[in-house]
C-alpha cells in the first residue's frame, strides 16, 4: 500500500500542479488585463458552476474512487464494472438536474450576468461535472498516470485558449475552461479499461447513502469556499470583491497538493478497509498526517506573511490591499490540509463513520454563515475570510480528532508541538500583514524559518531520509 500511495501521489502531484498553475495563470491574466470587478465577476461565475458540480458529479465520483477498488477487492472486476455503470447513470441524471437549475436561477444568483453568460456558466458546470467524475473513475481503476497525462494536455489547451479569449473574445472568458474540461472527459472515457459487466453486488443502502452524504459534505466543504466568493461580492464593493477573488485564486493551488495525496490514498484506504487491515491503515494515516503538517505549516506561514506583495505582483498594484484576506484564507486551508488523511479514512469505512465528515462540514457552514452575518458587513472582505476560517476549524477539526482516535492515535502526541509553532506563525503573519514593510516582513519570515527548523529538526530530517530512500528506489516504511 505504501509504495502505491507514494507512486499515485507523485503522479497526482504532477497533474494537480499543472491544474493549480493553470488556474493561477488564468485568473492572473484576467486580473492583469482588466479591473478588479471583472475578476470578481468571472470568479463568481466559476464558483457557481463548481458548486453545482459539488452536489452532483463530485459525490458520484467520490463513490467511484471508493467503491471501484473496494468492490474489486471483495467481488472482482466484473462486479466493480456494474457499480461503475450505476454511478455513471446517476452522474448524468444529477448533472442534467443541476444544469437545469442553474439555467433557471442563474440570473438571480448572478444579477449582473447576461443570458449568454448564464449559458456559459451552465456549459462550465456540465463540462466540469464530466471532468470530475471521469477523473475519479481513473483513480478508482488505480490509473493516476493516465490522469496526469490528460490533465497536463487539457491545461495546456486551457492556457492557449485563455490568451485567445482575453485578446479577441473578451465576452467568452469561460470558454477555455469549458473546452479543456470537456476534452479531458473524452480522453478519460477512452482511457478507462473495458471490463465485462458482471452482477452488481448487494450494497444495500451503502452506495446511495455514501453518495448522499458525500454530496452534502462536498457542497458544505468545497462549496463553502466557492460560495464565499459570491458572499464577498454581495457584501463588499467592487474593489474589495476583486481583492477577495485574487486572494481566493492565489490560495487555491494550496488545496491541490493534499488533494493529490488524497486521490491516491482514498482508493488504497478503501481497499485496506475491504481487507480489514486496520493496522496498516493506522500507520499510513499517522505518517501522512505528520508529513502534511511538517511540510505545510512552514510553507503556509511564510506564504501568509507575503500575501499583500504577492497579490500585487501577480494581479497588479490594485490588489495589494488583500493581504489580510489572503492570510486568513491560507490559515483556513492549512486546517483543511492537515485533516485530509483523516477525512479519507472515515469516508473509507461504512456509512456510520463515512457520514462524520459531511455532517462536520455542514456544521462548519452553519458556524461560518453565523460569522458572516455577525461581522461580514462590518469588516467586508476580511470578515468574509474570517467566517470561512472559523467554519473550516469545525470542518477539519472534528474529522481529524475522531479519525485519529478511531485508529488509536493521540492527536496531542502527533500534532501538539506543531500546534504551538503554528500559533507563533499566526502571530508573526499578523505582524507582517499589519506592517507590510520589507524589513518587517523579512524579519518575520527569517525568524519563523529559524524557529521552525530548530524545533522540528528531527521531523525534517526524517522527511529528508524518506525522500532519499524514494530516490534510491528503496522501500519506504
Amino acid at each position: 500500500m505504501a509504495s502505491r500511495v507514494l507512486t499515485g501521489t507523485l503522479w497526482s502531484m504532477l497533474g494537480i500542479a499543472a491544474l493549480g498553475l493553470t488556474r493561477l495563470v488564468y485568473t492572473a491574466v484576467i486580473g492583469q488585463t482588466g479591473p478588479p470587478a471583472r475578476l470578481a465577476d468571472v470568479n463568481s461565475a466559476i464558483s457557481l458552476a463548481f458548486v453545482a458540480t459539488f452536489v452532483s458529479a463530485a459525490a458520484t465520483g467520490a463513490a467511484a474512487s471508493k467503491f471501484l477498488p473496494l468492490t474489486t477487492a471483495r467481488h472482482g472486476a466484473g462486479a466493480a464494472a456494474a457499480v461503475q455503470r450505476v454511478l455513471t447513470r446517476w452522474t448524468i441524471v444529477a448533472t442534467v438536474s443541476v444544469v437545469a437549475a442553474l439555467a433557471i436561477a442563474g440570473r438571480w444568483l448572478l444579477p449582473d450576468a447576461s443570458a449568454a453568460q448564464v449559458a456559459w456558466v451552465c456549459a462550465l458546470a456540465a463540462a466540469y461535472s464530466a471532468y470530475t467524475f471521469s477523473k475519479s473513475v481513473l483513480y478508482g481503476h488505480q490509473l493516476p498516470g493516465r490522469y496526469a497525462v490528460l490533465e497536463v494536455a487539457a491545461d495546456v489547451a486551457i492556457l492557449v485558449l485563455t490568451v485567445v479569449a482575453v485578446l479577441w473574445l473578451p465576452g467568452m472568458l469561460l470558454a477555455p475552461l469549458v473546452v479543456g474540461y470537456a476534452a479531458f472527459a473524452v480522453g478519460a472515457a477512452l482511457s478507462t479499461p473495458r471490463v465485462p459487466v458482471g452482477e452488481r453486488p448487494d450494497l444495500g443502502r451503502e452506495l446511495s447513502g455514501f453518495v448522499a452524504f458525500t454530496a452534502l459534505g462536498i457542497a458544505a466543504s468545497q462549496g463553502f469556499f466557492q460560495i464565499s466568493m459570491v458572499v464577498a461580492q454581495h457584501l463588499t464593493n467592487d474593489t474589495e470583491a476583486g481583492r477577495y477573488a485574487a486572494a481566493m485564486s492565489l490560495v487555491s493551488p494550496a488545496f491541490f497538493a493534499p488533494r493529490a495525496m488524497a486521490l491516491a490514498f482514498f482508493p488504497a484506504a478503501a481497499e485496506s478497509v475491504g481487507r480489514g487491515d486496520d493496522a496498516e491503515l493506522a500507520r499510513q494515516t499517522e505518517s501522512l498526517t505528520k508529513l502534511l503538517a511538517v511540510t505545510m505549516v512552514p510553507a503556509f506561514a511564510l506564504a501568509a506573511m507575503l500575501g499583500g506583495p504577492a497579490l500585487g505582483l501577480v494581479y497588479g498594484p490594485e490588489y495589494r490591499g488583500g493581504g489580510a484576506v489572503f492570510a486568513l484564507l491560507v490559515l483556513a486551508v492549512l486546517f483543511y490540509v492537515v485533516a485530509v488523511p483523516s477525512v479519507n479514512v472515515l469516508s473509507a469505512y461504512d456509512l456510520r463513520l463515512a457520514r462524520i465528515p459531511p455532517l462536520a462540514s455542514a456544521a462548519g457552514v452553519v458556524v461560518g454563515t453565523g460569522a458572516w452575518l455577525l461581522i461580514g458587513d462590518r469588516f467586508g472582505a476580511t470578515g468574509v475570510a474570517a467566517g470561512y476560517m472559523w467554519g473550516m476549524v469545525v470542518q477539519a477539526g472534528v474529522p481529524l480528532v475522531l479519525a485519529l482516535q478511531r485508529l488509536g492515535i493521540s492527536p496531542i502526541r502527533l500534532l501538539g508541538r506543531l500546534g504551538i509553532t503554528t500559533a507563533v506563525g499566526i502571530a508573526l503573519a499578523a505582524v507582517a500583514v499589519s506592517m507590510p514593510r520589507v524589513l518587517v516582513v523579512t524579519a518575520c519570515m527569517v525568524g519563523f524559518a529559524l524557529m521552525f527548523s530548530v524545533s522540528h529538526r528531527r521531523d525534517l530530517m526524517d522527511i529528508w531520509g524518506r525522500v532519499r530512500r524514494i530516490r534510491g528506489g528503496r522501500r519506504v516504511p
